[in-house]
């Protein structure tokens, strides 16, 4: 059956099908695919992907060392830890998990400061950095205690809400768009205070204004576009990056090719580019970074998620859906929500070609793919007047 006869339910279980393929599965086409965009790339570039510090700013479900890990030899990853809607029981069970995952394979570290990200890049370690896309686990009456065992545990990098209305702030799908709530400004004095980063990725354009409006330290969009170039919910204003950078934040562009998508041409490794030029332009190359938003060990997107991603995209989107559409009648499923040339984690080599190609020199290179992450880090991750032993 073509596309064009299906009903709206067929092409949803299609996308669904899709989807899976992508997510759920280690599909060898699409590993086929991934590895063939790096056969090209030239010795300046595989040079600068062996030597440079590289830090992924958004990914997710770490189980093992697989081929996108090993292709990918990145030095710290953010990972989505606690899910998005967990409470406190499950996040710390989340967290435990990814501890076990360390402790199973010494080609990862456990990151908890920026020491053990250059550890992690000397020893050829993949080094995890446990983040969170929500903030519902902290949610209480006391928040304090909260925030001070979560960082004890691990947690660097939080964001304050997720698309949709939180008890700290509105989300980006939020119609309301009504900006942080007292206790969202509480929260954010505490991440602050126990050095824990602030990510406004998938906030509300209010709450995100507000919240840099009141920043001590730096604060990140750790996977956002330019909504100028690309018009989509979870996509940032002008206004909203040069903010970001005023309090010497970082804006992560992201290869989730939804927010890629103009209405017409399926997006690719360049388009990607395209955001980071924009950026770079805009705020300056020292206030932007690279969070893929991507799968690390191939096939571990819990399925149950995924159905619910799924009818999410399908509420929201509606019949405004076209990037979906394009998917399909582009004819390359295994595809998904990738981007053509930069389909995961194992493409950063091709990334840097292609950067190289663009004329960016190798000490801009070297910031946008790390090092402007870290320097955020080295300011956030430490308490503000503090001592060690109290948290």
């Amino acid at each position: 059956m073509f596309i064009n006869e299906m009903t709206e339910d067929q092409k949803w279980e299609l996308i669904g099908r899709i989807e899976e393929q992508w997510r759920a599965t280690d599909d060898p086409e699409f590993k086929a695919m991934v590895l063939a965009c790096n056969q090209d790339v030239s010795e300046k570039a595989k040079l600068l992907h062996k030597e440079s510090i590289i830090i992924d700013a958004c990914t997710f479900n770490v189980v093992r060392y697989g081929w996108r890990l090993q292709e990918a030899k990145a030095t710290a990853l953010n990972c989505t830890v606690p899910g998005v809607f967990d409470g406190p029981g499950e996040a710390f069970k989340a967290i435990v998990g990814y501890y076990g995952v360390v402790n199973s394979d010494d080609r990862f570290r456990l990151i908890l400061s920026t020491d053990d990200i250059y550890r992690a890049k000397k020893q050829g370690q993949t080094g995890l950095i446990i983040g969170a896309q929500s903030c519902g686990f902290v949610q209480s009456l006391e928040m304090e205690p909260y925030i001070q065992a979560f960082k004890r545990m691990g947690l660097r990098i939080m964001q304050i809400g997720y698309n949709f209305r939180t008890f700290a702030a509105d989300g980006c799908y939020s119609p309301a768009n009504a900006g942080l709530s007292d206790t969202g400004m509480e929260l954010i004095k505490l991440m602050e205070q126990y050095g824990i980063t602030v990510d406004l990725s998938h906030a509300g354009e209010r709450s995100t204004l507000e919240s840099l409006d009141m920043a001590t330290k730096p604060q990140i969009f750790s996977h956002s576009n330019p909504k100028r170039l690309f018009d989509h919910p979870r996509n940032i204003t002008d206004e909203q990056a040069k903010k970001c950078a005023s309090t010497d934040g970082v804006v992560g562009v992201t290869a989730y090719n939804v927010m890629l998508w103009d209405g017409k041409t399926f997006p690719t490794i360049e388009t990607f580019l395209d955001c980071v030029e924009y950026f770079c332009d805009l705020i300056g190359v020292d206030h932007v970074g690279i969070g893929l938003d991507t799968t690390a060990t191939e096939g571990c997107y819990p399925k149950d998620e995924l159905m619910y991603f799924n009818k999410l995209v399908r509420k929201v989107s509606g019949e405004k859906s076209v990037t979906y559409q394009a998917l399909m009648q582009n004819r390359k499923p295994p595809l998904g929500n990738a981007v053509e040339g930069l389909m995961c984690l194992a493409n950063w080599v091709n990334l840097i070609e292609h950067m190289l190609k663009r004329g960016f020199s190798e000490e801009e290179i070297k910031k946008l793919i790390g090092e402007n992450w870290l320097r955020v880090f080295e300011k956030t991750w430490k308490p503000l007047n503090l001592e060690e032993e109290r948290y």
